[in-house]
């Protein structure tokens, strides 16, 4: 159904996956790692070609631990020395937008997969983006690193076939979530050839003198809009990195939100986890929320669908501009997913590890 591939061939249990291109194994020393590979749909030089796309393999985890405190916006660990001097990343560090680059992952409990921003560092104890009281003092967590453009892509796309143009109207843009109901935009801007001709990821909106290549990618989902005149045939990006062990739970806002289901398998609608999260359904469409994948260069739509009460009341999965009646709880989501949110209450997308390591 979608224009997105992940080439994965299996999951093999504590050792390693098996791509579809090289068919060799690669051992994992930690969870299981590989590669997916994602393909990006051909431009024809009208209109917007869409693809959503997921990024199923994690960064691997740069620290595990058990905390002894949780107060407030505080995670501490008793004797613990979180800081650079004991030779561990800056976890305090932030991307090109100022955001921060790392974030903690709860390992168990009844909060197992929610994600935190850290914001701060000092000795013993992380401070985080949000008040974490919900969780026990006996916590266990790992740590980890937020993708950014210059992983996926390349400092300047020269790990991908997207378009470097100094025209923005004619380019190959990167929509990433910016948590607040719409996009950052990212592209690759090309300086003229008296200036040099020099690539940097730039964003829209601010000056193309402003690098981004360290831009995060939240939730691990993009949109890639190809625009303007110039033909693209189709290309293909990889992600390579840990497989994600355990479950998860992907924050999801009033407004526009780019999420995934976040293993490198496909699921189903119906088995996503979506419609236990808290979607909102309704009998009239423009009131429901939205999942939108992409298919051939556009999108579709789909919706809770809550029959009358003298109907019986029944919900199921249906798709915009089709009969309601039609069950589409059995089409595939690979991954990515637009989920316009109508209702104002925030809900995490929980989701269940669908595979044994």
């Amino acid at each position: 159904m979608m224009n997105t591939s992940q080439k994965l061939i299996a999951l093999l249990s504590g050792a390693a996956l098996l791509s579809v291109s090289s068919l060799a194994a690669q051992t994992a020393t930690t969870a299981p790692v590989g590669y997916v590979t994602e393909d990006v749909p051909a431009h024809g030089g009208t209109g917007a070609t869409l693809s959503l796309h997921s990024l199923p393999l994690k960064e691997a985890k740069a620290i595990s631990g058990v905390t002894t405190d949780v107060t407030g916006t505080d995670l501490t660990v008793a004797g613990a020395d979180f800081g650079v001097e004991a030779g561990l990343p800056d976890f305090a560090s932030v991307d090109a937008n100022n955001s921060p680059l790392y974030y903690v992952e709860v390992s168990d409990g009844a909060l197992v997969g929610l994600r935190v921003d850290i914001t701060g560092v000092v000795g013993p104890t992380l401070t985080l983006a949000e008040d974490v009281d919900l969780l026990d003092d006996v916590t266990a967590f790992s740590i980890k690193k937020y993708w950014t453009l210059e992983d996926i892509f390349g400092t300047i796309g020269e790990d991908s076939d997207l378009k470097a143009s100094g025209d923005i109207g004619d380019v190959d843009l990167i929509l990433v979530s910016d948590n607040a109901g719409g996009f950052d935009q990212y592209y690759l801007y090309q300086a003229p050839v008296f200036l040099g001709g020099a690539i940097n990821w730039a964003k829209v909106g601010q000056a193309t003198s402003s690098v981004k290549a360290t831009s995060r990618i939240p939730d691990d989902t993009l949109l890639i809009q190809r625009v303007g005149a110039t033909v693209r045939a189709a290309s293909t990006f990889t992600n390579m990195g840990e497989v994600k062990v355990g479950a998860a739970k992907a924050p999801v806002f009033q407004g526009v939100n780019l999420v995934s289901f976040s293993y490198p398998v496909g699921t189903t609608l119906g088995a996503s986890g979506l419609e236990t999260s808290g979607l909102t359904p309704n009998g009239d469409v423009a009131l429901a929320d939205k999942v939108l994948v992409t298919s051939g260069g556009v999108f579709r739509q789909f919706y809770l669908y809550q029959a009358p009460v003298f109907l019986g009341g029944a919900i199921s999965w249906a798709e915009v501009g089709q009969p309601s009646t039609s069950d589409k709880a059995t089409v595939t989501l690979d991954g990515p997913a637009l989920i316009l949110r109508i209702d104002a209450t925030s809900i995490n997308w929980a989701q269940t590890q669908p595979y044994t390591l």
